[in-house]
């Protein structure tokens, strides 16, 4: 009986070591199904980050400049007007860059609708751009230039009007910028209005001297919550 479990260990040792000469094997078998798998894995991660899931483009104010902003009554407004009527004198001139962030789908942009605001009062509203094309990965740069001599404002308030008088004391003023347009993602039917907001901080320099440098701002994406955008 000793001997028969001798022998049984001996066979099982000798099947052990058989075994075991082919691990090198089945370990390097095994890692490298492994990274064909990770491989594959992320592969599926990025098909499915390109073609299922669609990202809004991006935007920030790269540069800016305000060269005029003044604010005085109108002549023919009385003191008893509450509040008076304001005229506005301005030259402001805006870079913003819209980026697409997706791997796959481009951006088809409407034709696109720019507003100036103080103060929660809008200023001017001639700026537009046509038609854009935003690639998958791609930017591109939007300009805008608007100026004007005595404007009214009959919305701006009395605070309103206070809050300019701080703001021209201190040489910089606080202005909004907002894009307002229609993109749609190439190969989808929706149509998705979009909003890009773009808060500034602007120092009112003078054209002939040297302008100071802006600093770039994040603009607010403001989506409209429909399918497909």
């Amino acid at each position: 009986m000793v001997f028969w479990e001798r022998d049984w260990w001996r066979k099982w040792w000798e099947k052990r070591r058989g075994d075991c000469s082919d691990c090198e094997c089945s370990w390097t078998t095994a890692i490298v199904c492994l990274v064909i798998l990770a491989v594959l894995g992320g592969a599926l991660a990025l098909l499915i980050l390109a073609f299922a899931v669609v990202k809004p483009p991006t935007a920030s104010a790269d540069d800016a400049l305000l060269t005029r902003f003044d604010l005085a009554p109108a002549p023919n407004s009385t003191s008893t007007a509450r509040p008076p009527l304001q005229l506005l004198s301005y030259n402001a001139t805006v870079t913003v860059s819209l980026r697409n962030p997706n791997l796959h789908y481009g951006i088809t942009f409407g034709a696109v609708a720019a507003a100036f605001s103080f103060n929660g009062t809008r200023f001017d509203e001639s700026g537009t751009v046509p038609t854009l094309d935003l690639g998958a990965r791609k930017e591109t740069t939007v300009r805008l230039r608007v100026g004007a001599v005595g404007r009214a404002l009959p919305k701006l308030p009395a605070a309103g009007a206070v809050e300019f008088a701080k703001q021209k004391e201190a040489g910089v003023f606080d202005v909004e910028v907002r894009l307002d347009t229609v993109m749609q993602y190439k190969g989808r039917k929706a149509k998705c209005p979009l909003g890009i907001v773009c808060p500034l901080r602007l120092q009112l320099v003078d054209p002939d001297v040297a302008a100071t440098a802006f600093q770039k701002t994040k603009c607010t994406i403001l989506r409209a919550k429909i399918s497909g955008c």
